[in-house]
C-alpha cells in the first residue's frame, strides 16, 4: 500500500502490525500534516464481529481527550477497507526503551501511563491490553497510550466469547486468564507488570510455554524488584506489590490512588506524620502500607469553602441546644431538684437531622447529629440510644411511636438543617430542632435557630441563657464544660475528621481503616491541636495491628504515639482513654490496663455502646465469658439496632455453648443487616456445632448467593469447603478451595494456606503424592512467614500441621506446642483454643491419639468453638472414633 492515496491520505510507510490491525504513517493532503492510519487486516474484513470491534476501538479512543492518550481523529471506509485516522506519534514504543536505567524517567513514564488510564477509566473504558507495545514514547519523552482495540466501553456490545481471554498473556490479570470480565483493576495489574518490566527488562511472571505462564500469573509471586534494582525503595516495592495482587479486591481499587503514590515517590519525599514535627511529639515514619490510601479530594475555594470553614461553629452551636434538651428532660422528671440516684433515667434518641440543602451538605447534618448524640450521652441521669441504632431511621417513614417501641425510648429529638442565601456577612443556616414525647406525640420544646455562620458562637450563648433561665435548669459545672467544649475551630479539619470517622466505623475491612487513617492524618495536619482526631487515629492503628493487616511493632508505636498526643492535648477526653484501652487490649493483651482505660472512658460516656462492647470483648478474652455476655447484652439495650453488637453477643453465647441464645442474637444481626455475610456464616457454624446439621448449614450459606461479594468471601468459602469435606464430597471441596485466588484463609484466629487445605482433601482421597506435594508447598510458605514474624502463633500451628502431613513427627509436635506457648488459653481465652485444637490435630496426624484426646478434653471442658457434634462429623478426628475414651467424651458432652 506504500504510495497509495486512500481518501485524502497518502500512505508513506508501515509502522507496525498486530492481531487487530496494521498501522501506516500517512500524509493528510488536505491539512498538510502527518497522521497514522490503522486498517483492519484483510483476512478479518469478512467478519462482522471484528468490524464491530474495530468501530468500538475508534469510539472508545475518540471519547478520550488527554495528552497521554493517542487521539483518534476520524474513522472511514474506502473501497471496503475500514481504517481509523489517529494522531501520528514521532517516537518509539516503550518496548524499545526497556530496561530504563534512569529512575526519574521510569517514574515519569509510569505517572503518565497511569494518568492516561485514569482518563479512560473515568470515561468507563477498560483498555484490557496494557503492554509495552501499546505505549509510545515521543521525541519529547512524552507517553502516548494507544491501541484501544480490546477496550470494553460501558454499554457496548459484549464481543468476547464466554470463557475466552482477551489481551496479551504475559500482561494479563489473573481474572482475565480465568475468563472473568476485566475491569479497571485488571488494567492496574497490567500496569504493574509494565512498571516492573520498565525497570528490570523482563516481566515479573514468566514461563517457557503458555500453560507455565498462566500458572505463574495465577500462583507465583514475582521476585522482589530489589533483586534487580537494589537502589529502589521499599515504598516502590510496596506500590508494585499492591498493583500485582492476585485478588482484585486486594489491589489498588483505582488507578488514581496508584498515581498519587507514584507522584509522591517521584518527588522523593517520604511522607512523615505531621505530628512528628510538632513540639513534644515523637517522630514516627509511616510504613509502606500508609501509601495505600485514597487521595483526599481538595476542598473547593469559593462559597462552599466559606461554609466549610464555619461548619464547626454550626455544630457546636447546637451543643448548647443539647444541654438544654437534657436539662428539660431532667427538669420534667425530677421536679425542682436534680434526679436522685434511685430514679429511673429518661431514655431518648437523637434521630438523624434532615438535610434540606444541597446533597453535598448531607455530611454536615450527619455530623451535627453525631455531635449532639455524643454530648447528650455524657449527661448523668439520661440514657441516649447510640447513633448506630438511631441512624437507621434516616429518611424513614416509621412512626415515632414505632421508633420509641423499637428503641425503648420515651423521647425523640429530631430536626432539619436548611441552607440560606449568601449575604455580605456570609452564608446563613437555619437549624430547627424539635423534642417530642413519644407516648402522646406532644412537642415538648422547639426553637429554630437562624444565624450567619460568623455569629454562631455569640448566638449559642444567647440561646443557652434565655432557655435555661426560662426553665430554671441548672447544669452541673463539669457537664456544662463538656457541652461547651470545642474539639477544633478549623471547619476543614472537622470536615475531614467526619469523613474519617465514617470509614472507621463502616466495617472491619483493611481498606476502610486505611482510608480512615489518611483522613485523620489530614485533619491533624489542618489542626495540630485536634485531640479527638489523634484519638481516633490511634484506634485505627491498633485495629490494623489486631486484625493482622499490619501486625508489626511499628504499627503499635504509631498507635501509642498518637494516643499520647491526644491525652497531652486533652487529658480528660473519653475517646482518648477508650483508644488507649484498645491499644493495651489489641496490642498487648494487657487486660488490666485496657479495662482501666475503658472504664475511665465510660464514666464520661455512660451511654456509649461501643465502650461497653470494648469492655465485653476484653472480658471475653480474659475468659470471663458470662460477664462478657452480660456486658454485651447491656450494650444491645443502648444500641438495639446494631448488627455488630448483636453478632458479637451471639458469638459470646456460642462460645458458652448456649446455642439457643446465640441463635436468637445472630438472627437479630441478620435481620438488622441482611446484606452482611458474617452472621450467615456464623449461623451455618452454629448448626454444625449445635447438632452436626450439615444440611441446615448448607441451606444457610445458599441464602448468601444474592449478597454482593459473598462468592468471594473467604470465611464463607472455608465453611463451604469444610461442609463438602464433612459429607465426603471431595471433588466439590477441591472446586470450592480453588474457586478464588490462591491467597490463604487468613484472620486473627488462624492462617490456613490454601495449598494446605488442598493437601488435607487429597489426603482424605488417599492421593498421597498430591497430599505430600501440597503440604510441602505450605511448608515453604509457612517457614518464610515464621522468619518474617516469629512470634505469630498461627504460623507455628499451621507449620506443625504441614510437618505432620510430611511425616516429620518431632518437628510437627514442636511447632504445635510452640503455637500453644506463644498464645496459651491463659493469655487469650478465645484465640488460644485454636492453638490447642491445632495441636490436637497434629497429634492425630502423627498417631499420638492419647495426647490428642488430652487436648480435646481441655477444649470440651471450657468455652470454645469445639463441640461433641463437631467432633462427630469432622473427618479430622475419624482415627479416634473407635477409641473408648473418645466415645465416652462424645457421649458425656452431647
Amino acid at each position: 500500500m506504500i504510495g497509495q492515496v486512500i481518501s485524502h491520505y497518502r500512505i508513506l510507510e508501515e509502522l507496525g502490525r498486530g492481531g487487530m490491525g496494521i498501522v501506516y504513517k500517512a500524509e493528510d493532503t488536505k491539512l498538510d500534516r502527518l497522521v497514522a492510519l490503522k486498517f483492519l487486516p484483510s483476512h478479518l474484513a469478512a467478519s462482522e464481529q471484528d468490524k464491530v470491534r474495530f468501530i468500538q476501538e475508534a469510539k472508545a479512543a475518540a471519547a478520550l481527550n488527554h495528552p497521554n492518550v493517542c487521539s483518534v481523529i476520524d474513522i472511514q471506509e474506502d473501497d471496503g477497507q475500514m481504517f481509523i485516522v489517529m494522531e501520528y506519534v514521532d517516537g518509539v514504543t516503550l518496548r524499545h526503551k526497556v530496561p530504563i536505567q534512569k529512575l526519574e524517567d521510569a517514574m515519569s513514564y509510569g505517572i503518565q501511563i497511569g494518568e492516561a488510564l485514569q482518563e479512560a477509566h473515568n470515561k468507563g473504558i477498560v483498555h484490557r491490553d496494557v503492554k509495552a507495545e501499546n505505549i509510545m514514547v515521543n521525541a519529547r519523552n512524552q507517553i502516548k497510550v494507544m491501541d484501544f482495540g480490546l477496550a470494553k466501553l460501558k454499554g457496548s456490545l459484549k464481543l468476547t466469547r464466554t470463557s475466552s481471554t482477551v489481551g496479551t498473556l504475559a500482561y494479563m490479570a489473573p481474572e482475565q486468564i480465568q475468563g472473568a470480565d476485566a475491569d479497571a483493576r485488571s488494567d492496574i495489574f497490567s500496569f504493574g507488570i509494565v512498571l516492573y518490566e520498565m525497570l528490570t527488562g523482563h516481566t515479573p511472571f514468566r514461563g517457557e510455554h503458555e500453560a507455565a505462564m498462566m500458572y505463574s500469573i495465577l500462583n507465583e509471586e514475582p521476585d522482589p524488584i530489589q533483586q534487580h534494582r537494589p537502589e529502589l525503595s521499599a515504598e516502590f516495592s510496596h506500590i508494585l506489590a499492591k498493583a500485582l495482587e492476585k485478588d482484585p479486591e486486594d489491589r489498588y481499587q483505582s488507578v488514581t490512588d496508584m498515581v498519587v503514590d507514584l507522584r509522591r515517590l517521584k518527588k522523593q519525599s517520604t511522607k512523615v506524620l505531621r505530628m512528628s514535627t510538632k513540639p513534644g511529639t515523637p517522630g514516627v515514619k509511616p510504613t509502606p502500607e500508609e501509601k495505600e490510601s485514597v487521595e483526599i479530594t481538595p476542598i473547593p475555594k469559593a462559597d462552599w469553602l466559606r461554609r466549610r470553614r464555619v461548619l464547626i461553629q454550626a455544630v457546636f452551636g447546637l451543643l448548647v441546644l443539647a444541654a438544654l434538651v437534657a436539662g428539660i428532660l431532667l427538669y420534667r422528671g425530677a421536679g425542682t431538684g436534680p434526679a436522685g440516684p434511685t430514679q429511673e433515667r429518661k431514655m431518648m434518641a437523637v434521630l438523624p437531622f434532615e438535610n434540606l440543602g444541597p446533597p453535598e451538605q448531607e455530611y454536615f447534618a450527619d455530623g451535627l447529629t453525631e455531635e449532639v448524640t455524643n454530648r447528650l450521652s455524657g449527661l448523668s441521669g439520661l440514657g441516649v440510644i447510640a447513633r448506630s441504632s438511631a441512624v437507621q431511621y434516616k429518611k424513614t417513614t416509621t412512626t415515632l411511636k414505632q421508633i420509641g417501641e423499637e428503641l425503648g425510648v420515651g423521647y425523640v429529638l429530631q430536626g432539619t438543617v436548611r441552607w440560606g442565601t449568601s449575604t455580605d456577612r456570609g452564608t446563613r443556616v437555619r437549624v430547627s430542632p424539635v423534642l417530642i414525647k413519644v407516648s402522646d406525640g406532644t412537642q415538648i420544646w422547639s426553637q429554630p435557630y437562624d444565624a450567619v455562620f460568623s455569629d454562631v458562637f455569640k448566638i449559642q450563648s444567647d440561646i443557652a441563657s434565655q432557655v435555661a433561665g426560662a426553665l430554671g435548669v441548672t447544669l452541673l459545672q463539669p457537664e456544662r464544660k463538656s457541652l461547651e467544649a470545642s474539639h477544633t475551630e478549623n471547619s476543614e479539619a472537622y470536615d475531614v475528621y467526619l469523613r474519617g470517622n465514617e470509614y472507621s466505623h463502616r466495617s472491619y475491612k483493611e481498606q476502610d481503616f486505611r482510608i480512615a487513617i489518611q483522613m485523620f492524618e489530614k485533619a491533624i495536619e489542618l489542626d495540630p491541636k485536634f485531640a479527638l482526631a489523634y484519638a481516633r487515629l490511634s484506634e485505627a492503628h491498633s485495629a490494623m495491628y489486631w486484625f493482622h493487616y499490619d501486625h508489626t511493632k511499628e504499627r503499635l508505636v504509631r498507635a501509642k504515639t498518637t494516643v499520647d498526643e491526644a491525652l497531652k492535648l486533652d487529658p480528660g477526653l473519653p475517646e482518648a482513654h477508650a483508644s488507649l484501652g484498645y491499644y493495651y487490649y489489641w496490642g498487648y493483651l494487657d487486660y488490666d490496663n485496657a479495662l482501666k482505660e475503658l472504664v475511665l472512658a465510660q464514666k464520661s460516656r455512660p451511654n456509649d455502646s461501643r465502650i461497653l462492647l470494648g469492655i465485653g470483648a476484653v472480658q471475653r478474652r480474659q475468659g470471663k465469658f458470662d460477664s462478657a455476655a452480660a456486658t454485651m447484652t447491656k450494650a444491645t439495650e443502648l444500641d438495639p439496632r446494631s448488627s455488630e453488637l448483636a453478632f458479637n453477643t451471639a458469638e459470646t453465647y456460642g462460645l458458652l455453648r448456649s446455642y439457643p441464645e446465640a441463635e436468637r442474637f445472630n438472627d437479630r444481626a441478620i435481620a438488622l443487616a441482611p446484606d452482611l455475610t458474617p452472621p450467615y456464616n456464623y449461623k451455618a457454624h452454629l448448626y454444625l456445632v449445635w447438632g452436626g446439621e450439615i444440611k441446615k448449614a448448607r441451606e444457610v450459606l445458599q441464602r448468601t448467593s444474592m449478597i454482593a461479594g459473598a462468592e468471594e468471601d473467604q470465611e464463607i468459602l472455608l465453611t463451604r469447603a469444610l461442609i463438602e469435606m464433612f459429607e465426603g464430597n471431595y471433588k466439590e471441596a477441591l472446586a470450592v478451595i480453588s474457586s478464588s485466588p490462591s491467597k490463604p484463609f487468613d484472620d486473627q484466629f488462624q492462617f490456613i494456606p490454601r495449598v494446605q487445605l488442598l493437601a488435607e482433601v487429597y489426603g482424605l482421597m488417599n492421593q498421597r503424592e498430591l497430599q505430600r506435594a501440597y503440604h510441602d508447598s505450605a511448608r515453604i510458605l509457612l517457614e518464610r512467614k515464621i522468619l518474617e514474624q516469629p512470634e505469630d502463633a498461627r504460623f507455628h500451628s499451621a507449620l506443625g500441621i504441614s510437618y505432620a502431613g510430611l511425616g516429620r513427627k518431632e518437628e510437627a509436635i514442636r511447632e504445635g506446642k510452640r503455637g500453644v506457648e506463644l498464645l496459651p488459653i491463659s493469655k487469650e481465652a478465645w484465640r488460644g483454643t485454636y492453638r490447642v485444637r491445632d495441636l490436637a490435630k497434629i497429634y492425630v496426624m502423627v498417631g499420638e491419639y492419647a495426647a490428642a484426646l488430652d487436648q480435646l478434653e481441655v477444649l470440651l471442658s471450657r468455652p470454645s468453638e469445639i463441640s461433641a457434634s463437631w467432633l462427630r462429623i469432622d473427618p479430622t478426628w475419624a482415627p479416634l472414633r473407635n477409641d473408648p475414651r473418645f466415645q465416652k467424651l462424645i457421649a458425656e458432652k452431647r
